[in-house]
């Protein structure tokens, strides 16, 4: 880019290029013709002495060789007489002054003149035989001297060389010329600052006033006002540049209103086209959007100086770049379907693009028509197109005289016809022959009043077999409002009727077994209170659960389990009468309902009777399988006049038959609604109990009865509840085990033996866990206990878990493979209870045991009863044998002591040695080792 100069205007510039050139005179004088003339006047100084030491020269040797002094000094005289000559004089060849212009010089040697010439000059001129000379600028002088032949005066026939010596003012022989070149000079400088005022007067009259003029005009231009005319006279170059001037501003006058009238055309089809236009710069950059533009993105991006980055997202952005390169790039129009998001709305845009190209100016103008609206409507049409001819439902269209014009394969199926048979076809929208009477005139009627008509009707194939259908009607109708046609979907329910009779039987009855199901049996629950109520007769509801039906299904599979709840409700129809009613409330519960009680007794013959077939073995898949069943009895309306209170009374009621001993029948008393309440209590409570943090443990030692020392603390767990105070453990226990609450009491025993096992006195010993059979059947213990000794909360080396013979043997399979789990951690295992269950040897030998616990019934009758002091030798004896170690529980007396360490019981507990304490009681209590 050049570097633009600022010129100053014409009537300041015109004086100065003026002054500029006079002053540019006067310093050539000054610096190019005076020194010249100096030079000139140097040249003249040397040649008027050249000539005038010449002249001498020649008439002084001639006086001096006659010996003319006084001629000589004459010839000196008059020579000096020359004004510009300062000095002359005349040396011997001992430099003494012959004769001079000043007779004061006479007889005076060259060192006593004053004359600013060195001594090496005189001797060069003696030496060299020849004129020379020599500048004195300080003095503005130059000396001559020549050498001038001289008699010797003391060899008077000989000739010695003497010297002439002229003193030149160079300022006296140039002064005329001098004095001519100043006043040129002064000359020069008044014509220039007389000229000065007299140009500027003329500029700015006749060039400055006029381009004032001018300038007003082009500013006025600038201004945008082209009705302002410069008026110049004369003919010279500033009035033709007025003139110009005149005629661009008429043309672009004229230009400017063709140009509004463009715009306002190009305004106005930019307002009303249907589509958002817009110009964008090579750069990215906005320059021109229409109003539709900004309506759409709210906001004008030209005059906001807005590129793509700050109007679109990032995606489209890319987009609209890479197309706009295209388009620049091939120098034509691009059209392409485009659909972006604005503002969370989805717009699908036709779009054109074309490059605009003027000159080194590149753009892209870009017309985008949304076709949203009409892409969908399209997608509509075709979807609608897609649906007529894949949709199930039978589709007929039919003009204004009931004749088809269009139907789709689904209504020729289910007519039994083709199409082409079908269309031209008078279409009968209710068939009279199937259709009650007036049904055909009220559908017309609805038709031809509301427009539409639903509702099920039969339908006749063309094979002439009948079936149900949906039909939904409705008129088309014309511009006008006028009837044009019928549009008809007929929907073959065939199966749809089939369907609802099945889940008729399925809404009522159990999909399993047939049975009927809960709904059921509340309604007839509910029908029963009803009839009891208005005929005054009693009824009763038998509660059944069944009993080992858990194990069956975990250790068989689901599929076995419900072939086996198959065969339980076959059973159940064989042992009732027809009028008794038998559901199944889901998983392995059951209830029947008696009608007509008239005695309590026969309701226990019936439920007797069921216990009985349902303990009968089964076969299922090859395996014989063993169940029983617990059975609760409520009888109305004694026991309850609602259905909910009924049923519940029964639960109860199988809930103490369970606790009975399994394979029994109760019926509901008060004391099972006390046991019940109480249950329902203490499991409320379970619930929050650990939260509350109302748990704790106690812990017993087991005693080596030869040292006195304890091996092993068993960890029991206490509950005391601040609602209903203290709760013993084989009350909350079996609570627990029914409600599954007993894995979170399990995690808590765990994470609470972690706890307790770093202190004393417990450091020092084994603790024990017992773990129950409904704990025994999950996995989640296991889990819990390997959680623990992977954290480091616990050293497995110091657990021991007890568990009861009735755990082992009911899934003998997985009990061997956790306390295997056990036994690689480094846990030792103890039989609990031993002798009051199965007491096998067999899972003795497999299972991987550490000790055996006698139970405290066989311990407490030593020393009277010989039968249990022999079971129990036998026991300690067996278990030796067999290499596992004995513990004695229930241990109170020095006796019984006595005699479990004369056979050798490895460990002894009981009240003789302590009591259960807590963790703070403990270190206090005084352990008898006597």
């Amino acid at each position: 880019m050049g570097l633009k100069l600022a010129y100053p205007p014409l009537r300041l510039l015109l004086p100065l290029l003026i002054l500029i050139g006079g002053s540019l005179a006067l310093l050539f004088v000054l610096f190019v013709a005076r020194p010249y003339l100096l030079y000139l006047t140097d040249n003249n100084a040397r040649t008027e002495i050249s000539y005038s030491v010449n002249r001498l020269q020649g008439t002084l040797e001639y006086m001096l060789l006659r010996g003319d002094e006084e001629g000589v000094q004459r010839e000196i005289a008059a020579a000096s007489m020359r004004r510009y000559v300062k000095h002359l004089v005349v040396l011997d060849n001992e430099n003494r002054v012959l004769a001079s212009s000043s007779l004061a010089d006479r007889g005076q040697t060259f060192d006593q003149l004053f004359l600013h010439l060195p001594d090496s000059f005189i001797q060069q001129i003696q030496s060299s035989g020849s004129l020379s000379f020599y500048d004195s600028p300080e003095e503005d002088t130059i000396y001559g001297a020549a050498p001038v032949s001289l008699p010797d005066a003391d060899k008077p026939r000989q000739m010695a060389r003497g010297t002439v010596v002229i003193e030149v003012d160079t300022r006296l022989l140039g002064n005329n010329l001098l004095g001519r070149i100043d006043n040129f000079f002064l000359w020069i400088a008044g014509f220039i600052l007389l000229s000065a005022p007299l140009v500027w007067y003329a500029g700015e009259r006749y060039i400055n006033r006029r381009l004032a003029r001018i300038m007003g005009s082009i500013e006025a231009m600038e201004a945008g006002d082209y009705d302002r005319e410069v008026k110049l006279g004369g003919g010279d170059e500033l009035g033709q540049i007025a003139n110009a001037l005149n005629r661009l501003a008429t043309s672009i006058r004229s230009s400017r209103e063709e140009l509004k009238k463009q715009n306002a055309l190009f305004d106005e089809v930019m307002r009303h086209i249907p589509a958002l236009v817009s110009i964008v710069s090579e750069d990215g950059h906005f320059v021109y959007a229409n109003r539709r533009f900004q309506a759409f993105y709210k906001v004008d991006p030209a005059k906001n100086g807005l590129d793509l980055d700050a109007t679109f997202n990032t995606g489209i952005t890319r987009r609209h770049r890479e197309l706009n390169r295209q388009v620049l790039a091939r120098g034509g129009p691009m059209q392409l379907h485009l659909t972006t998001e604005f503002e969370g709305r989805e717009t699908t845009w036709f779009m054109v693009k074309f490059p605009l190209l003027r000159g080194e100016v590149r753009s892209v103008c870009t017309v985008s028509l949304d076709i949203t609206e009409q892409e969908t409507n399209e997608q509509l049409v075709n979807i609608s197109r897609r649906i007529f001819e894949n949709t199930s439902e039978g589709i007929v269209i039919s003009d204004r005289e009931q004749r088809i014009v269009e139907v789709n394969d689904s209504f020729a199926r289910m007519n039994g016809s083709s199409k082409e048979e079908l269309i031209g076809r008078r279409m009968e929208l209710v068939d009279s022959s199937l259709s009650g009477a007036g049904v055909k005139e009220r559908v017309e009627a609805a038709i031809a009043v509301k427009g539409s008509w639903q509702g099920e009707l039969s339908c006749r194939r063309s094979d002439g077999s009948t079936y149900p259908a949906r039909l939904s009607v409705s008129a088309i109708r014309d511009r006008h409002n006028r009837q044009d046609g019928f549009f008809a979907i007929y929907q073959d329910i065939s199966s749809e009727k089939a369907a609802e009779e099945s889940l008729q039987q399925l809404a009522y009855n159990d999909a399993l077994t047939g049975l009927y199901n809960r709904a059921s049996f509340k309604r007839h629950l509910q029908e029963a209170l009803e009839r009891m109520k208005r005929y005054d007769e009693q009824f009763a509801v038998l509660f059944i659960d069944l009993d080992r039906f858990k194990e069956v299904n975990d250790s068989f599979g689901h599929e076995c389990g419900d072939s086996l709840l198959e065969l339980v409700a076959d059973r159940l129809r064989d042992q009732l009468r027809e009028v008794d009613l038998a559901c199944r409330l889901g998983g392995d519960e059951f209830t029947v309902l008696v009608p007509h009680v008239d005695q309590t007794e026969g309701l226990a013959v019936i439920a007797n009777k069921l216990i009985a077939a349902i303990s009968e073995p089964y076969l299922v898949d090859g395996h014989e399988l063993f169940i029983g069943c617990s059975i609760g009895i409520a009888v109305a309306p004694a026991d309850g006049e609602e259905s909910d209170l009924l049923m519940r009374n029964a639960d109860a009621a199988m809930y103490h038959a369970k606790e009975s001993g399994r394979g029994c029948h109760a019926f509901f008393d008060s004391e099972i609604d006390d046991r019940n309440r109480r249950r329902i209590q203490i499991k409320n409570g379970l619930r929050l109990a650990r939260a509350r943090g109302e748990l704790s443990l106690a812990y017993q030692p087991e005693v080596d009865p030869v040292s006195g020392e304890v091996k092993i603390y068993e960890a029991l767990m206490r509950w005391y509840s601040n609602e209903i105070g203290f709760v013993s453990p084989v009350e909350f226990i079996a609570v627990a085990e029914e409600s599954e609450l007993i894995e979170d009491l399990t995690e808590w025993l765990i994470g609470q033996v972690a706890e307790d096992c770093r202190q004393a006195p417990l450091n020092a010993a084994k603790i024990s866990i017992n773990l129950s059979p409904r704990q025994f059947r999950s996995e989640s213990w296991l889990r819990q206990i390997n959680a623990a000794v992977a954290s480091g909360a616990v050293d497995p080396r110091r657990l021991c878990i007890e568990v009861t013979e009735s755990a082992l043997v009911e899934d003998f399979s997985r009990a061997h493979a956790q306390l295997q789990q056990m036994k690689k951690l480094g846990i030792e295992v103890a039989i609990d209870d031993f002798g009051t269950g199965y007491s096998s040897l067999s899972y003795l030998k497999r299972m991987p045991i550490d000790y055996l616990k006698i139970d405290r019934s066989f311990v407490a009758d030593i020393g009277q009863d010989t039968d249990d002091q022999t079971i129990v030798e036998t026991v300690i004896v067996m278990a030796h044998a067999l290499g596992l170690k004995v513990v004695a529980e229930g241990a109170e007396n020095e006796q019984q002591v006595a005699f479990l360490r004369k056979n050798h019981c490895d460990l002894i507990q009981g009240y003789y040695y302590a009591k259960p304490a807590l963790l703070h009681d403990l270190a206090r209590e005084q352990l008898n080792t006597h």
